[in-house]
């Protein structure tokens, strides 16, 4: 019993990686198609920004991308201002992405 106990203590602190099931963005580009999900995302200590990493998927690789940082209260990406709409090719999924991270804040 103690075993048990034991393992289901260190299975629970262990860090576990949880990845978002449904992807914030999928798309097309040059016929591979392609989804985007939060792979981690820490609260920091003010509340309204988020330390987090995006994981790419597609049919041929995937990737972790490095740590960013989404400031809620200024809709910024690494000090980057995060346009409503986006409005050219490499803001692709980055509205939907600041949505997501503030929670439609």
């Amino acid at each position: 019993m103690k075993r048990l106990l034991l393992a289901l203590i260190a299975a629970l602190y262990l860090p576990s990686g949880i990845k978002a099931e449904e992807p914030y963005y999928s798309n097309t580009w040059m016929g591979t198609d392609y989804q985007l999900f939060i792979n981690d995302k820490e609260p920091l200590d003010n509340g309204y920004m988020y330390k987090f990493r995006t994981r790419y998927e597609s049919d041929s690789r995937t990737t972790i991308v490095d740590w960013r940082i989404a400031d809620c209260f200024k809709s910024s990406i690494d000090g980057e201002l995060v346009p409503a709409i986006a409005r050219f090719g490499y803001e692709r999924g980055m509205p939907e992405l600041i949505r997501e991270i503030c929670g439609g804040r």
